[in-house]
């Protein structure tokens, strides 16, 4: 079965949902999220086994959510990864991979790799545009949480005659 993979932000929304989902609109880095947002990327996952993590995003949510969670939080957070860490695969793909790529000079090595990635998965779901529209532009199937959040926003025009 193909896989889904996550980038940094969406990864860090699922790991905050699955500790607390009132944690998603605290965090400085997912507050334009909600639960709703997190039991919308549960349905998308199915299941933390259909998911591909590679290292370089683990550590990007480690340093991200580590440090800045304390006493139940902080608990809940390293039993959480350790659980999610147990089911999915993780792929490790060599940084060279994203220095011999152009993507790298405008999305960044993890990005870049994500983005190799993704041409084997079922499903990419990210928050960053850049990475959408380049996904996109490769035929890969994403779902841009950024652009779902925007259209659900967006202000319904009257039309006028």
């Amino acid at each position: 079965m193909k896989k889904v993979i996550l980038d940094t932000n969406c990864l860090i929304i699922y790991v905050l949902g699955l500790i607390n989902p009132s944690l998603i609109e605290k965090h400085k880095k997912t507050s334009l999220y909600d639960e709703t947002d997190f039991t919308l990327m549960q349905g998308l996952i199915k299941s933390p086994d259909n998911l591909l993590i590679l290292p370089n995003i683990w550590t990007e949510v480690d340093n991200l959510l580590n440090r800045h969670l304390n006493g139940n939080n902080k608990y809940y957070y390293i039993e959480t990864v350790k659980k999610i860490m147990e089911q999915n695969v993780e792929k490790y793909l060599e940084s060279k991979i994203a220095a011999n790529d152009t993507n790298m000079y405008d999305i960044g090595i993890t990005d870049t790799l994500i983005l190799k990635e993704a041409l084997s998965c079922e499903l990419l779901i990210t928050a960053d545009s850049d990475l959408s529209d380049r996904a996109n532009g490769w035929n890969v199937k994403v779902f841009d949480f950024k652009k779902y959040k925007n259209d659900k926003i967006k202000p319904k025009y009257l039309k006028y005659t």
